[in-house]
């Protein structure tokens, strides 16, 4: 029987990947939406600080990276490769979002000096749980469509994960009466201490399948292996140049705040990009079947960048601005699901390639996409805000007052937000026209692969079995 005719993942393996992304989605998702603003409006650091701040953190993220993927690709135990991290990270993740959205009544150097400690603590826990939580989804079954089914099928859940903060946030600000300090405490609480408990069932509930090599590789062997990876590099370039794609969703508190004139409204903001980005996810394997990963990929950013241009041309109000992020939540979706596909695929074209199966670094470089895309898209904002000439809230008895915006700060800001998506779909269409790990091509090397690894699983045995005789 052919390897990939067999089916790998168990009701167990889907459900504990999926639950536990959901947990870890929570945390990430809190984090992306509303560090900044935190920063920015409730914690009150100047916002020329902030974008130091955020820039040093989210560098200081990516450069670990690489590093933690080297060292994963090396780890061999019992429990695997993957899996040892995944334990180690459970309760300090937990903590460190706590941390994160505790704001003590200190001096202005004070706050600056504890945002940097806890910013900087939470990239080096988060990089050691999500380089290896992403390892698993290849690493649980070698059959790239069982694969691209249950990453479907648990990226719901992850998408879920990652705007239930959104909901969250008003609710515990309502609960602490106002208090926005308190509000975000309580929410930092919650989502720690709920996101850490899901995010364990990674560490308990899944399987590592695929044949790891003994001999360890070195840091000059795992760059070799990405300067083979052309599918990777392409993804990852195309992703970087992308970074304003979904900017609005980083940026969704201003855009309620104060395009839109009410806080609340940021729900309203997320759910429509996220609404649309859902369902764009639950058509993308049904998407695939007509289309291949760089077709689908291209349609994308057609229909994002016009997304944008519309709501140029339909002009700055309530409507144009919700009903455009709707249409620009569908490509987001698809190209979410897909990115994580084509980096599964990636470890397969470079076993294809060498012999060698890389996941550590494979998914290391995954998680150092992410990390630069948000610390491109968190500087950017925060850079703009002080260029545009934003007036931060104050603090008066211990109540923050949201202060007046100009006509023109207010017009910097929508231009920012439609201009910086249209290029960016524009770059990252540009990139994946030349990726060609699709059709044919891609076709051949599973073949080749699922009898490679008959071959190498047929030698083991009769190692085995000659040693017991």
């Amino acid at each position: 029987m052919n390897e990939l005719d067999n089916k790998y993942l168990t009701k167990r393996d889907k459900f504990s990947f999926a639950a536990s992304g959901f947990g870890q989605n929570m945390i990430i998702g809190v984090v992306n939406s509303f560090m900044l603003y935190f920063y920015t409006d409730i914690f009150l650091i100047p916002t020329i600080a902030v974008t130091t701040l955020m820039f040093v953190a989210r560098i200081w993220d990516a450069a670990l990276t690489p590093f933690v993927g080297n060292i994963i690709d090396k780890t061999r135990t019992r429990r695997g490769k993957l899996k040892p991290y995944l334990f180690a990270t459970i309760v300090p993740l937990g903590v460190i979002t706590v941390l994160l959205f505790y704001a003590p009544n200190i001096s202005p150097s004070g706050k600056l000096i504890y945002a940097y400690i806890t910013y900087l603590a939470f990239g080096l826990i988060y990089t050691f749980s999500d380089v290896p939580y992403w390892g698993l989804a290849s690493a649980m079954t070698p059959d790239p469509k069982e694969r691209t089914a249950f990453i479907s099928f648990s990226r719901t859940f992850h998408f879920i994960g990652n705007g239930l903060p959104v909901a969250l946030v008003p609710i515990f600000v309502f609960l602490a009466k106002n208090n926005l300090k308190t509000g975000y405490l309580l929410t930092g609480l919650f989502i720690g201490i709920a996101g850490a408990a899901l995010f364990s069932l990674a560490a308990t509930g899944t399987t590592e399948r695929c044949h790891v090599d003994e001999k360890k590789p070195t840091v000059k062997e795992n760059l070799r292996y990405f300067m083979v990876n052309k599918p990777l590099q392409l993804v990852f370039v195309a992703n970087i140049l992308g970074f304003g794609q979904g900017l609005s969703v980083l940026a969704s508190m201003y855009i309620a705040t104060y395009l839109l004139g009410d806080a609340t409204f940021n729900v309203l903001v997320v759910a429509a990009t996220g609404v649309s980005g859902y369902i764009g996810m639950l058509l993308t394997p049904k998407l695939l079947k007509k289309l291949d990963y760089r077709q689908l990929y291209l349609a994308c950013s057609v229909v994002g960048a016009a997304s944008f241009v519309l709501m140029l041309l339909l002009g700055q109000n309530i409507y144009s601005i919700i009903g455009c992020l709707f249409i620009s939540g569908f490509p987001l979706g698809i190209i979410g699901n897909i990115n994580f596909s084509m980096i599964a695929d990636s470890i397969d074209y470079v076993e294809w390639k060498t012999g060698k199966r890389t996941e550590g670094i494979s998914i290391s470089v995954q998680s150092l996409m992410i990390k630069l895309i948000s610390a491109f898209q968190v500087t950017f904002v925060a850079l703009i805000l002080s260029l545009i000439s934003f007036k931060q809230p104050i603090e008066i008895d211990h109540k923050i007052i949201i202060q007046q915006q100009s006509a023109g700060t207010l017009t910097n800001l929508f231009r920012f937000l439609v201009f910086t998506p249209i290029a960016s779909w524009i770059l990252g269409a540009a990139v994946m026209f030349f990726y060609d790990f699709v059709g044919e091509k891609r076709q051949l090397a599973q073949a080749e692969l699922s009898e490679m690894r008959a071959k190498r699983d047929g030698a083991v045995t009769e190692s085995f079995e000659s040693e017991k005789t």
